[in-house]
Formats: structure tokens, C-alpha cells, sequence
């Protein structure tokens, strides 16, 4: 039932501490529970596997990260071993069943490590209140953290993350995340017009269904290769100038300065700064003219690479 991420327990400590979350995007929120999971002893995260979740609480979900981006999140933050639940299989379950299930009899919990928000069991029905119950009848302390709220006293939730992503706000959604938006993904053969007519050669990249798709425009971005920071700029869109806007929204990347193939290669391309919204251009011409100019905003806007979170 339990989808193993990643586990490399840690030898040093016996003393197991359970994250439970979404933890959809790792946010500064969801590092403050994993930051105090790490410091009790052994972490294990418990979340959900994304895609098994295109609803919660009800509403529908678009999730920012999928779950290879999120492993690889938990893991830097001190995670020692990352499982997920299959969502489907576990939402018909009550509050105590969960607990002693999943918490107690699969993952051997000394201690549990939640949100302020954290819900659980059936319809959601339970909270903090009900998980310490359960910790003091099955033997596991319960340790809840205090929510994590923006510079305008707002929680941080990835909700309003989605939000800021989807309305172009990056440089917010960047802060609230603690780490600035990546998009990770195998790159696409594509049709080539970018690199023969226009002259500018582009990574194709899509996003996977139900995931949270930025706001369409060109960002100025990085291009990670073999552990080099490669300036870029991507555009995120239908193309409407070559499709006439037909088409599923992809990442395209240019990168600048660098030459090679990366077709079926995974690229980490983070977003730094929103340039200008997608639009169509009369010709491929003039569409050629304006990404020398998104080429010239992008260094102008990054000159460097120490603006990266």
C-alpha cells in the first residue's frame, strides 16, 4: 500500500520521528515541521503520492511538485527515509485506524511531527487534538508546529503558492517556497522551429497531468547541467504563434551561451523572475526580434548567479 520514495535510515538514532504532510511544494512551512522532525531523531516523512490526490478537503488540487521533485526536497531537508500513500487507499480510513496502521504498526513511530492544519482520517474529520488522543492510547508523542506566516502576516500554505505561481508571482512564490520554483522534467524532441528558423534552440519540457502550470509568459531562468548554473530564459505556453494556441502548455528553454544535446536527458530548470506574458507575433521574424530582447531583459535582470534562493 505504502510507495517507498526514498530510506536511508539513520544509523545513528532508533528514535523514530514521523512528518506528516502533503508537503506539496516543501514550502517554509512544511521545513519548519521537517527541521523540528529531524532535530527528535530518525525523520520519516509520510505523505501522499501526488497524483493520487486530484482532490482534498473536496476541492480540486493542482500540485506544484510531483513526487521525484518533492523526494528530492524532503531529502535536502534532512529526510531520512520518504514514503507516500496511495490517497485512494487510505480516505475511507478513521482517525485511530490510521494512526495505528499506518503510524504504529508500518512506520514504528516513537513521535509525530504535524502543522498547526494538519488533517487526517476520514472526510478530514480529525486534527491535532484527535492525533495527540491517539499518540497517548498507541504509545507516540505528538508534536504540533506553529504556522509559518508571510512577511504580510499571512500563513504560508501551498494553496496561495499555486496562486502566486499561476498569477506570475514568482519572485513571492520563490520566497514563501524557500527555494526557488524548478521545473524538472525529460527534455522532448520538438519541431525544431526554435533552433532552424528562429535561431534560438529550446529544452521542450511538460508539465505532468494535474500539476500547477505558471502563469504563460518568459522567465528568466537556469538551466542546470552537470552542476553548472546555465543562464536561460523559458517560456511557459501554447506557443500561439507556431500551434495558433492548439496546443498543451510546455516549458521551453533557451539556453543561453551553451550548446549540446539534451533531448531525453532530466533538466532542472528554475525560474527566477517573470519577463512578459506569452502572446502572438504577426511572423516568426518578429518573434525572433522579441526573444533577443527577452535575451537582453534576462541579463539584465540576472547579471549573476548569487540572486538564486
Amino acid at each position: 500500500m505504502m510507495q517507498e520514495l526514498h530510506e536511508a535510515p539513520n544509523p545513528r538514532c532508533n528514535h523514530i520521528v514521523a512528518a506528516l504532510g502533503v508537503f506539496d511544494g516543501v514550502h517554509l512551512g512544511h521545513r519548519r515541521v521537517l527541521a523540528q522532525a529531524v532535530s527528535h531523531g530518525a525523520c520519516h516523512v509520510v505523505t501522499f503520492a501526488a497524483d493520487s490526490m486530484p482532490k482534498k478537503q473536496g476541492r480540486p488540487v493542482h500540485y506544484i511538485y510531483h513526487d521525484e521533485q518533492k523526494r528530492r526536497l524532503l531529502t535536502t531537508c534532512g529526510a531520512d527515509a520518504v514514503f507516500a500513500l496511495p490517497f485512494g487507499e487510505i480516505q475511507e480510513m478513521d482517525g485511530e485506524s490510521y494512526c495505528r496502521q499506518i503510524l504504529k504498526e508500518t512506520v514504528s513511530v516513537d513521535t509525530v511531527v504535524v502543522g498547526a492544519d494538519f488533517r487526517f482520517g476520514k472526510h478530514a474529520a480529525c486534527g491535532a487534538a484527535e492525533l495527540r488522543r491517539f499518540g497517548h492510547k498507541l504509545g507516540f508523542e505528538t508534536i504540533v508546529v506553529p504556522q509559518v506566516k508571510d512577511a504580510d502576516g499571512m500563513p504560508v500554505s501551498s494553496s496561495h503558492i499555486r496562486f502566486l505561481l499561476e498569477s506570475g508571482q514568482i519572485t513571492k512564490a520563490n520566497m514563501l517556497l524557500g527555494s526557488d520554483y524548478q521545473i524538472l522534467a525529460h527534455v522532448n524532441t520538438g519541431l525544431h522551429l526554435a533552433g532552424e528558423k528562429l535561431g534560438f534552440p529550446t529544452a521542450n519540457q511538460s508539465f505532468e497531468p494535474w500539476q500547477c502550470v505558471p502563469r504563460r509568459g518568459v522567465y528568466a531562468s537556469f538551466a542546470e547541467i552537470n552542476d553548472i548554473w546555465v543562464p536561460a530564459i523559458t517560456n511557459i505556453g501554447v506557443r500561439p504563434t507556431v500551434t495558433g494556441g492548439e496546443a498543451e502548455p510546455i516549458a521551453e528553454t533557451h539556453l543561453i551561451g551553451w550548446s549540446g544535446e539534451l533531448v531525453g536527458s532530466l533538466l532542472p530548470v528554475t525560474l527566477c523572475r517573470f519577463i512578459r506574458q506569452e502572446r502572438r507575433f504577426d511572423s516568426l521574424d518578429a518573434l525572433s526580434v522579441q526573444i533577443q530582447r527577452d535575451i537582453q531583459a534576462r541579463m539584465h535582470l540576472l547579471p549573476a548567479e548569487g540572486i538564486l534562493s
